[in-house]
């Protein structure tokens, strides 16, 4: 199989999906309380800082690093 019909049968997949949905018709899913929505919210805040410290501390080793290199 050529890289060309992988390349055209994945736009043709999408245009299927693509046609697929109704805009007109599609209602966003509603969360089923107020506390899970908090809940959401709290855990992506709780990941994303994880993430912001982790981030500091690699940079901090890799200062550390340079610092000892010279």
């Amino acid at each position: 199989m050529s890289q060309e019909s992988l390349i055209n049968e994945s736009h043709e997949d999408e245009q299927e999906f693509l046609e697929a949905v109704n805009d007109d018709d599609y209602t966003r899913p509603r969360a089923s309380s107020r506390h899970e929505t908090l809940r959401a919210r709290r855990r992506v805040e709780a990941l994303l800082e994880e993430r912001r410290l982790k981030r500091a501390i690699e940079d901090d080793w890799m200062l550390l690093d340079d610092e000892e290199d010279e």
